[in-house]
C-alpha cells in the first residue's frame, strides 16, 4: 500500500473544490496557496484530475476549477485512480511480466491475503464519497471491518 504525495495533496485539492461547490470556481493558484503545494505540481494533479473528468475547468478573470459532478456523485476510488492508478500495489502481478519469476506462486499463502487487503481497500475508497470526505464521515459503516488480531476472511 502507498499513499503518494500526488494522492495526498489531489485529495486536499478535491476537499477544497468540493467545500466551495456553488461558489466561484478556484484558481489553481490560489488552491496551491490555500493548501500549500508548489504552483507547478498543483497544475499536474489539477490537469490529471481533469483529465478523469473530475474537475472542469472554466476560462476567463473568475474562472478556475469546480467539480464535474455533485459531491455526492464522486468517489474517492474514482480520484485514486486518477491520479495513481489504483491505492494498492498487487505485489504478486510485479512478477507477472518480469524476467524474475515468483518462486512462491504455486500453494501460495500470501497472494490470498495480499488480494482481500486490495479488495478491502477498493471497496473502502468506492464505497466513500468525497461528500462524506469533507463532512468528515468516512464510509466505515458501510465496510465490513475485522477487528484486530482476527485473520481477514477469504471469500
Amino acid at each position: 500500500m502507498r499513499i503518494t504525495s500526488s494522492l495526498e495533496y489531489g485529495m486536499r485539492l478535491m476537499a477544497a473544490i468540493a467545500k466551495a461547490d456553488g461558489d466561484a470556481p478556484l484558481s489553481a493558484e490560489k488552491l496551491a496557496r490555500e493548501e500549500n503545494i508548489p504552483l507547478d505540481y498543483t497544475n499536474q494533479i489539477l490537469w490529471k484530475l481533469k483529465s478523469a473528468g473530475v474537475i472542469s475547468s472554466r476560462r476567463g478573470s473568475s474562472g478556475g476549477y469546480v467539480l464535474a459532478r455533485p459531491p455526492h456523485e464522486i468517489t474517492l476510488n474514482r480520484i485514486v485512480i486518477a491520479l495513481d492508478g489504483s491505492i494498492f500495489e498487487d505485489v504478486c502481478s510485479k512478477y507477472a511480466d518480469a524476467p524474475r519469476e515468483c518462486h512462491h506462486q504455486s500453494g501460495c499463502s500470501l497472494s490470498p491475503l495480499w488480494r482481500r487487503l486490495g479488495a478491502l481497500l477498493t471497496e473502502f475508497f468506492s464505497s466513500t464519497t468525497l461528500e462524506d470526505l469533507i463532512r468528515g464521515e468516512p464510509a466505515t459503516a458501510r465496510v465490513e471491518f475485522m477487528p484486530p488480531g482476527r485473520p481477514l476472511p477469504m471469500r
